[in-house]
């Protein structure tokens, strides 16, 4: 009988264990499946809304898939992407990361983020897949790129794109033809979805649109968690007194003299002046 009731507990046991490693492994491959970026630099406070709940986001946290983020006055934050790619929230800005797909095994990439308020600056990474489609999209219109640096600010319900590098094509939601926007130039939708003709920009229109997305002064390296070593003091260096040598016949009748020149050349790190 006793023989029976180990066995049984036993597969129990056993049976339990398989059952927790399997919910182990099906979370961890929840999460690396919703996990899309990660913030590398932040400044100010910044949230994140994610399932119902409000966390705070630092160095080194996850963004998922479905995350709504939000930066308050004078914050910033750098997010690196799976793919490679590189987003900086300029301050009292919203995003939601809608969608962010990539399939290997049919080579292609699908990325779908939303400014529901204030500014971005995106650097999408390269893409080698045979279909890739990178947008940002406001309340007015879209931005699609290839491999571009583009900046999209979203106030008042009027979308301006600026592109620093390459090209991007920019929509609005009234329907109608897209235009191309190439490095150098900028464009706008208004909040009826209508595009502005595409523009030059000027140094004096880029200054900033670039200084509002800028990342500096931002933390870089994750606080740490263990308290801080006091700082280890330089080492002194403490001059070795020189031992007087013995007199000899020679000398001894000076040493009278000498005695009259202790205000002549210091010694290790004297000024060389006597005492007056």
């Amino acid at each position: 009988m006793m023989g029976h009731h180990s066995l049984g507990t036993a597969r129990r046991l056993v049976v339990a264990a398989i059952l927790c490693v399997s919910l182990i492994l099906a979370a961890s491959q929840a999460f690396a499946a919703a996990f899309v970026a990660q913030a590398v630099k932040t400044r100010g406070d910044i949230r994140i809304t994610r399932d119902g709940g409000d966390i705070s986001c630092s160095m080194g946290t996850a963004v998922q898939l479905g995350d709504l983020i939000r930066t308050g006055a004078d914050a910033r934050l750098r997010l690196r992407f799976v793919d490679g790619s590189i987003l900086t929230l300029g301050e009292n800005t919203k995003l939601s990361v809608d969608l962010f797909a990539v399939d290997a095994t049919n080579k292609s990439r699908t990325v779908v983020l939303t400014v529901l308020e204030g500014i971005v600056n995106a650097s999408a990474a390269k893409s080698g897949e045979s279909k890739f489609d990178y947008q940002i999209k406001t309340g007015a219109g879209y931005s699609a790129v290839r491999g571009t640096k583009w900046i999209v600010s979203f106030r008042q319900a009027l979308m301006t794109v600026y592109v620093l590098n390459g090209t991007v094509e920019m929509g609005g939601n009234a329907g109608g033809p897209p235009a191309l926007i190439n490095a150098g130039q900028w464009g706008s939708i208004d909040a009826a979805g209508i595009l502005s003709p595409v523009q030059p920009t000027t140094p004096e229109l880029l200054k900033p649109v670039l200084d509002a997305t800028s990342d500096t002064a931002m933390n870089s390296v994750p606080p740490s968690t263990t308290p801080a070593q006091p700082p280890i003091p330089l080492p002194q260096i403490t001059p070795t007194p020189t031992q007087p040598k013995p007199p000899t016949r020679a000398n001894k009748g000076n040493q009278g003299g000498n005695n009259n020149n202790s205000g002549g050349k210091g010694g290790y790190g004297g000024s060389g002046m006597g005492t007056n």
